[in-house]
């Protein structure tokens, strides 16, 4: 039965590509020969043609080629000025952004300040859904102040806030356009108006979305070349790499961790490799017992050979994790303070020795049953459950493996399961987290505060510190930068003596392009940036 199912795999494998190969109509030119076409791979469908559902990988690069924000990334993370001229918090509460006066939606019309203070309130409005909504929780107002002015005011300081309007939630849509397509507006048939340096055309649901070049673009400096952007949807590994080898896709930044070695193999393309800005780990669930007890999870740390599962599992998908929850990616605020606090953290050290004598001082020392729960879709996150298994076999722990479905992992992982005490159902949980902004702080609030252990939360370790809480409160309303390092390294010290987590890998991000494709200065590594404006193909 098996190999029935793998055969009709292959055979509907073959398909798609056939009907990838036509769609294409070649690597570089369109039906009529001349145009220059960009092939890019996604993953899945889009949510949405508008940048308040741009939450995805795939949802985000369509939309960063059709909206544009008032601020973007440099390839290093720090923050640039884009559709803003300039940006100034003039006190702790209050930013003021001078908006470019220069700048055209793709029919040809000027971008104006009420498009912007437009675009930025629909985030707020409980009926359209935002995905963004989040990040607006703290303001108070978003309101034109000159005829190129925009001010947001907000209801306490927030150090975070400096990051949003460079993601999606900053992005400028064309108010007239969406006001007259209502609840139409970002569909199919609707679409949608950016000021990018590609135009939506169509969008062709569970197969692919066409974007054709904007005459109008306003940023006279694009050297961009490109006439059509072509997103295909391949879920399938076989038929991305067949696609990527053939030249008939020229990008993919959404695919399987099993496909890197094989299409770094390949010689028609190059795949990126970028710190990013995410950790895989194993949480603890400290409101079951006996997780609350610090030396089990002292005992787990000691089990696990790290090494063995960068060697044999991980390998160049991430980088070795440690006893912080971020890498340097995070590290953009006196980044060299955070490099030097971190080198001067303890790794990771395997000894079953130690972790035998841990587990004698605690409460269970003769050893208990447990649960690992995990994605069984994720191969890789499940093989470091089975490692994990077999580890904490060694010190007289049985620990079973429940393998769920990604739905179910995210209903767990966000604390929507719960067991008949109202406590997250789990044991432990193998799971994943990426930050939204770059900032230690991205990673610290959402796995480590009390009020995140709850129903939509992310604290997966169940994790209660009221000292932790207060510094991450504090931390978040002090928009002095050396006093904000002062609270996060506080915190840190304490999360890393409580482990809460066993932070087992860093995350890298993989972009794979085509040899024939120079993506300029396109910030490649972080999905907030993913603009084509200066995408050359040969």
């Amino acid at each position: 039965m098996k190999q029935k199912k793998k055969g009709l795999a292959l055979l509907l494998s073959a398909v798609m590509l056939a009907g990838l190969l036509a769609a294409c109509g070649g690597g570089g030119g369109g039906a009529d020969g001349g145009s220059v076409i960009m092939n890019v791979a996604l993953a899945g469908d889009i949510v949405r043609l508008d940048p308040a559902f741009a939450y995805d990988n795939d949802t985000s690069i369509v939309i960063d080629n059709i909206c544009e924000g008032l601020l973007a990334h440099n390839p290093d993370n720090s923050l640039k000025c884009n559709l803003a001229a300039s940006w100034e918090a003039v006190d702790p509460t209050t930013y003021v952004y001078q908006i470019r006066d220069d700048v055209t939606f793709s029919d040809g019309s000027q971008m104006t300040v009420d498009d912007v203070v437009y675009s930025l309130n629909r985030h707020m409005d409980g009926d359209l859904g935002s995905f963004m909504n989040w990040f607006f929780e703290n303001v108070e107002s978003i309101e034109a102040t000159g005829d190129w002015e925009v001010t947001v005011t907000l209801k306490q300081p927030d150090a975070n806030w400096q990051y949003v309007l460079a993601t999606s939630a900053g992005m400028i849509v064309k108010k007239d356009y969406a006001e007259e397509k209502g609840a139409d507006f970002g569909s199919a048939a609707g679409g949608i108006i950016g000021t990018g340096p590609f135009q939506y055309d169509s969008w062709t649901t569970g197969s692919k979305v066409v974007l054709t070049k904007n005459e109008n673009y306003w940023d006279a400096s694009a050297k961009t070349n490109i006439d059509a952007i072509q997103f295909s949807i391949i879920s399938d590994d076989t038929t991305l790499a067949t696609a990527m080898k053939s030249g008939q896709i020229d990008m993919a930044a959404n695919f399987s961790e099993n496909m890197i070695g094989t299409l770094e193999a390949m010689d028609n393309v190059t795949v990126f490799n970028n710190p990013g800005m995410g950790i895989h780990y194993l949480a603890f669930n400290m409101d079951r017992e006996p997780f609350n007890d610090i030396n089990v999870r002292r005992a787990i740390g000691y089990a696990i050979n790290i090494d063995a599962i960068m060697e044999n599992i991980v390998k160049e998908t991430g980088t070795k994790g440690g006893l912080l929850p971020m890498t340097d990616s995070l590290f953009t605020i006196e980044p060299q303070r955070w490099k030097d606090y971190a080198a001067s953290l303890p790794q990771h050290e395997y000894s079953v020795e130690k972790a035998k004598e841990c587990l004698a001082q605690s409460s269970v020392p003769d050893g208990f049953s447990c649960e690992i729960m995990v994605s069984q879709a994720d191969s890789q996150r499940y093989d470091v459950a089975l490692v994990v298994q077999n580890a904490l076999a060694e010190i007289g722990i049985n620990a079973e493996i429940a393998g769920v479905t990604s739905d179910e992992l995210y209903a767990y992982q966000f604390g929507n399961m719960l067991d008949a005490d109202g406590v997250r159902d789990y044991d432990m949980l193998v799971a994943t987290w990426g930050a939204d902004y770059p900032d230690p702080a991205a990673n610290l609030d959402p796995l480590y505060t009390i009020s995140n252990i709850g129903e939509g939360g992310y604290n997966c370790a169940s994790y209660r510190n009221e000292t932790v809480d207060s510094l991450l409160a504090q931390a978040g309303v002090n928009t002095d930068n050396g006093q904000r390092v002062d609270l996060l390294m506080q915190v840190c010290d304490i999360i890393v003596e409580e482990q809460p987590y066993y932070i087992y890998k860093y995350t890298n991000v993989f972009t794979v392009l085509s040899n024939a494709c120079d993506h300029g200065d396109m910030n490649i590594g972080s999905a907030w940036d993913w603009n084509f404006k200066n995408m050359v193909k040969e």
